[in-house]
């Protein structure tokens, strides 16, 4: 197969990827399920935990393949910098992907045995030192992937401009929004679809513009 071919699978890819991660946020928001922080055991025993669960599993694996035909469109340009953020950036969805498998085989069974649902409602896994340095792996690699890697596009001149700015952007909101409220949330999730959109859309067209 053609690299032109794969990187416009990767275009739908990243489109498809970042609609579930925004379907997922806004789900989350609305259903039951919302109540995790409160009482995680009542949130995972929701019908709706396990389908929001695969949603962003799959979300997440396509996120990974999208932003991988990315870098193979703008790699030349984009020296360390760039290849720096995007192996921090796979490595920090791969994280997440492998945290969303719990949730997806592991916590539905503990909340559904009383002997073990203390280890969710008490929070007894998610303090506990490995997972509690597997969760702050992943969020600071995001956080430092992202900003390197919308840094590379921004110069790569493969892309818009724009698109690295607005992705940066939205990452960040959606990072920092649920300290705040959850609709500045979701908007951050949106923010960063838009510019995965515009992404995707260059990568499917085979077109590359500076703006």
């Amino acid at each position: 197969m053609k690299l032109s071919t794969l990187q416009k699978l990767g275009g739908f890819s990243l489109i498809a990827g970042s609609a579930l991660l925004t379907i997922y946020s806004v789900c989350f928001s609305l259903l039951p399920v919302n109540d995790v922080r409160r009482d995680p055991v009542t949130a995972i025993n929701n019908p709706n935990w396990i389908w929001l669960a695969v949603v962003v599993f799959i979300g997440v694996i396509f996120m990974m393949f999208g932003f991988m035909a990315v870098y193979s469109k703008m790699h030349e340009e984009t020296g360390v910098t760039g290849f720096l953020g995007f192996i921090v950036v796979e490595i920090a969805y791969l994280l997440q992907a492998a945290k969303v498998t719990w949730e997806i085989c592991l916590y539905p069974v503990i909340s559904a045995n009383n002997a073990f649902a203390p280890l969710l409602r008490d929070s007894i896994i998610k303090n506990s030192p490995l997972v509690s340095i597997l969760n702050m792996t992943a969020m600071f690699s995001i956080l430092i992937g992202i900003i390197l890697f919308c840094l590379a596009i921004f110069r790569s001149g493969k892309f818009p401009r724009s698109a690295g700015i607005i992705v940066f952007a939205g990452a960040l909101i959606y990072g920092f929004g649920p300290m705040l409220t959850v609709i500045v949330a979701i908007s951050g999730i949106f923010i960063f679809s838009v510019g995965c959109l515009i992404l995707g859309l260059k990568l499917m067209k085979g077109q590359a513009a500076a703006v």
